[in-house]
This record gives C-alpha cells, structure tokens and sequence, in this order.
C-alpha cells in the first residue's frame, strides 16, 4: 500500500514536470524550447562542431560571473581557467588527497600555525604575465576585503584577517612576502583543514595587475578575465553559449579536449535529445529528473557510457529547536524514526546512494562507520515516543520550500509528509522564492527545511563547523541547535594538532548532536549520474560530485 502511495506521487509530479517541459498549458515550455532549439541548431552548424578536439557540453542555466571570489555557484570557469596552490583529486578507496599545483613545496611548523610556501618557477597567466608571490598575496586581501567577495571563510583562519576585514588594518600581518616565489601564512589557530581550504575551487591565484587593469571588467568581460590554467575563456554569448580554448601558456600537460563548448539549454527535454542526435558529448543526469534520465539512459542502450560518481555531501531535515514542539528532543527523535529513507532514496533516486546516520558522508575524511546503523525506520516507536512527549494527538509541522530546487526535493517532501502523517504530524509543504527561503532561514524562524550540503574541501571541519561551530552559523544552518558547550567543542576542535585526536573527537561530536540530540533528520548521500556520448572515451567526475566538469580529465575516442 505504502509503496503504491509513493509511486502514485512520483508519477504524478513526473508528468506535471514533462508537461511543462513540453510547453504544457499555462506554462512558457514552448517558447522556451523553440529558443534552445534554436540555440542549438546554431551550435550545431559552427565550424568546429566536430572538429577533433572538440567537447560538446550543456547547462540549464548560464553564468552570473566568472569571477570565483563573487560566486558558490558557478564553479567551471574557477576550475577550468584558473589554478589553486593545491588541488584536490581522487585516490583509492574512494577518498582524496591533496597534491601540489602552483606550489612546488611547503613546510608546516610544529605548532601547525606557520606554513612556508615555494612557487613553482616559470608558471605564467594565458597572456604571458610572470605568476608570483606578490599576486598570490593580492587574491588573499581582495578575497577578504573585496564588497563583494563571498569567499572570505578560506581566508579567515590566517592572523590578521579579522582586522582587515573590519577595516582596523591596512595589511594582511599574517601574510609575508619574501620574494617572487616564497611566501609565508600564519595562522591565528593551527587548523588542520586550512590546505584542503586553499584547494577549494574558488581559491583561485590571480594576477594582481591583470585584475586591476580589468576593474569592474573582470569576470564579466572574457578578454580580461584570464587565469593560469588549461583553458581561457573566448567567448561568451549570455544565454547561449561559454567556449574555452586551450591555453597555449599552460604550465602543465594540454589537455586533450582542446575546445569546449558549453551550451546553455534551458530546456531538459530539448537537452536530452540533442545529447541522443550527437549534438552533445556528454549530459549531465543532474540536469534531468533521475526518473527520466534512468528511463531514458538505463535501458542497455548506454550500459558502456554510463558513469557513476558518489557525492561528498549530505541530504538532511533541519528541525528548528526553538519552535515548540521541535524543543523537545523527544519530538525530533520520534520524526528521524518516522521517515523511511530508504523508500525515499530507492523511490525518488532509484537507489542511488547512501543511507547516513551522521553528518560525514562515506570519502570524506571523519567518517565513521561506527556512528552507522543505529537509525531504523520505526513508525511504531515513533508514535511512542510522540505519546510519551504529550503529542500523541499530533501536531502540525512546516516544512519550508524553496521553489527553485530540483523537482527531486519536492519528491522527497512530499513523501516525507507522508510518513509523518502516518504518526499523526500534518505536515504543510511552503513554498518560498529563493529569495524569501534564504531570508526565512537566515532569520532563524524557519520551521524545518530539507537540503543538500557537498563539500568544497574533503575535511570534516567543512560540515560540522559550517553547521555546528559558531552560534551564528546555528541559526541559519541547523536552525537554532542549542547546546553552548557542544559549540565550543566544534570549534576548538579545528585546533586540535594531532589527527587522531581530532577525528576522534569529530566522531564523538557526530553522534552526541544526531544520535543523542537529535538536531536533524539525517538522510543520505546521493550518487551522480553521467552518460558519455561516442566521441568521450573516459573522463574523471569532480572529486566532491559537483557537475561542474573538469575538461582536462577528458580523453576522446579515436
């Protein structure tokens, strides 16, 4: 009965979803897809459209900006134009590992609060400008003082970046620049994650006097918007079309795909055709509903092109511990028993993924599996739990919606408020613009919420600080979680020098705020789906499962 009620829903808000992607009544599907068709057949007749080297790729949406510092979003041109002093790529076991880019070597003082960096030698931007020293210490000030900037949280673990930011300083005192390419980072606090932060894709180098030159240009205009990396940005048609062309500066190996082009097709249905006319190279399956992308591509047609990459991230239920009866960690616990993840993810993802008990996600450094397997689907134990905290009666509960999420939220909602009813919680399903979401949230007072967090950087600090660490981020992150003393011991422990140590703590937190205080509903982590067209032989998804693609990994079939 249970799982005709779940697919009834799934079929349901499927076919409302195709029929406004098809230009259903009411709705601008038509006009949209007439566009991208249109779009399309442009892309379609260029020159080089199957010329060797090319790669052929598209996007729903285009870009606000390419420049890295102003965005937590619009990762491809970060990744694919410019460079990092590190990066972070795959390794066995299905983990990562930090290696070196710009830097050709560092040290660590004992007390893990000074690091020593070397450039490497004769690394230059695409127009041929020197990279040095100097311009790494330019992209860290404009990070950290820049209006705009949104990336100012990698930074701020170097001493001296709170006073910059508050405008008490002039210079960044915990930065040295000893030479072209030797430089030195002090921290305030040792913090174990600081290099997986320099790593993430938006700690890009920039060059000082090509970004100043560009002013208000730069990631706007593709001409003056150049970075060190494989690729340089061409062209840029708004809402049509991103190409990148090789760079012929590049420090390291060429990449094999010598010509992207990044289509912008709003309309999935139009997409997924192009992709089955071999019009694109390779299609994301984020872009299209699971359900219609496992209809359309696991039928054994795709069976050698498909690719399966796991995400470093975590899908949660925040629960909003101010709002009565939520306060009662009775009430939470009883609402984590109460959801069946499993039908969520066989029925929504078609199995893709991981049930997770915790905040960590399996590949990501910290995760534990003996914080594993305690969480069972337990209705029966939930309505006890519900009685014995005085709501056997029930209650009604919001769950706020932000609109523009995938369809496959609103999936996941909607089942959600099914389990709930069966313990006697109404569950009203808001919709909010974004707009209004985020300020709901920010605020504090939202009721509860159903999100996704991936991971900019593999270190567990990354979650359990970015919800957990400071009161500040408990308002708006994991809505109002109360524990004072658990706060501080997130936040200390980014200190902790020795690594067993740290992690052992990060495990003792993990299960004293999900198991014990039942802060959130813990969900799970997904897996994400590609399919490779016959001119792609291989490529490597991004580490974390982000779809922002990384065109170097790519190789071409002969």
């Amino acid at each position: 009965m249970k799982k005709k009620a779940y697919a009834y829903v799934l079929g349901a808000l499927l076919s409302a979803a195709l029929l406004s992607a098809c230009g259903g009544s009411g709705s601008e599907g038509g006009a949209a897809a007439t566009e991208a068709a249109e779009t399309a057949a442009g892309a379609q007749t260029s020159q080089t459209a199957v010329a060797d080297g090319t790669l052929r790729v598209a996007y729903a949406a285009d870009y606000q900006t390419l420049d890295a510092q102003k965005t937590t979003a619009d990762y491809t041109v970060p990744i694919n134009v410019f460079d990092r002093l590190f990066e972070i790529v795959p390794a066995d076991g299905g983990s990562t590992e930090i290696v070196n880019s710009l830097v050709d070597d560092y040290t660590v003082s004992e007390d893990g609060l000074t690091y020593d960096f070397t450039l490497k030698s004769g690394i230059v931007f695409s127009d041929g400008t020197p990279l040095t020293a100097d311009d790494v210490e330019y992209t860290i000030v404009r990070a950290l003082t820049m209006p705009e900037s949104v990336q100012t949280d990698i930074y701020s673990s170097i001493e001296g970046a709170q006073a910059l930011m508050d405008g008490t300083a002039d210079t960044l005192s915990g930065l040295t620049v000893t030479d072209d390419t030797h430089f030195t980072i002090k921290l305030d606090h040792p913090y174990a994650g600081f290099l997986g932060q320099l790593a993430t894709p938006c700690a890009v180098i920039l060059s000082r006097s090509i970004t100043e030159a560009a002013g208000d240009s730069f990631g706007q205009d593709p001409a003056v918007t150049i970075g060190s990396g494989p690729y340089v940005v061409s062209e840029w048609n708004r809402n049509q079309s991103l190409i990148l062309e090789a760079n012929p500066n590049y420090w390291g190996e060429q990449p094999e795909a010598t010509r992207i082009e990044i289509l912008i097709v709003p309309d999935v249905s139009t997409m997924s055709m192009m992709f089955q006319n071999g019009e694109l190279d390779v299609l994301d399956g984020d872009e299209l509903d699971s359900a219609v992308f496992d209809s359309t591509y696991k039928t054994g047609q795709y069976d050698d092109k498909l690719v399966s990459a796991p995400r470093l991230s975590t899908t949660y239920m925040a629960l909003n511990a101010n709002i009565e009866p939520l306060n009662d960690v009775r009430v939470r616990k009883a609402i984590q028993m109460a959801i069946d993840r499993e039908s969520i993810l066989n029925t929504v993802y078609s199995g893709g993924g991981n049930l997770l008990d915790g905040i960590f996600s399996p590949g990501l450094i910290g995760y534990n599996e003996d914080n594993q397997g305690w969480l069972q689907y337990d209705p029966e134990g939930a309505k006890a739990l519900l009685e014995e905290a005085g709501y056997g009666g029930g209650f009604t509960l919001e769950i706020s919606s932000d609109n523009s999420a995938a369809s496959g939220t609103l999936l996941v909602l909607q089942i959600i408020q099914q389990n709930l009813a069966e313990v006697g919680i109404t569950v009203e399903i808001m919709p909010y613009d974004e707009a209004s979401w985020l300020d709901l949230r920010r605020s504090g007072e939202m009721p509860s919420f159903v999100a996704t967090w991936t991971a900019d950087y593999n270190d567990p600090d990354n979650f359990i600080y970015t919800f957990f660490g400071t009161e500040e981020n408990t308002v708006q992150r994991s809505l109002n979680y109360a524990d004072k003393d658990v706060i501080a011991r997130v936040a200390a422990a980014r200190s902790i020098v020795d690594e067993d140590e740290r992690l052992a703590e990060y495990a003792a937190l993990e299960k004293k705020i999900v198991e014990e205080d039942a802060a959130w509903v813990p969900l799970f982590s997904r897996t994400h789906n590609y399919v490779m067209g016959d001119r792609v032989a291989s490529f490597t998804p991004h580490w974390a499962g982000y779809s922002a693609f990384i065109f170097s990994t790519f190789e071409l079939a002969e």
